[in-house]
C-alpha cells in the first residue's frame, strides 16, 4: 500500500502537556486547525507572528 505524505504538528512537540495532534495535507491546514485548538483548549486569544513562526518551525513531514 502506498504511503501518503502529510504535515503534522502536536502540542507535545511545542512543549505542552497535551495529546493534541493535527495531520493535514498542507501547512496552512495544520496551522488553521492548531490555531482553533489553541483558542478552544488553551485559551489563546491570538496567534502572534512569533508564535506562528514557532509553530511552523516544529511542523514535521510524515508518511502514513
Amino acid at each position: 500500500m502506498a504511503q501518503r505524505e502529510y504535515k503534522q504538528l502536536s502540542c507535545r512537540d511545542a512543549g505542552a502537556d497535551c495529546d493534541f495532534l493535527v495531520r493535514a495535507e498542507t501547512e496552512d491546514e495544520v496551522m488553521t486547525v492548531a490555531a482553533g485548538h489553541g483558542s478552544r483548549v488553551h485559551g489563546m486569544t491570538e496567534v502572534t507572528p512569533e508564535l506562528k513562526n514557532k509553530m511552523k518551525s516544529i511542523i514535521k513531514t510524515v508518511r502514513v
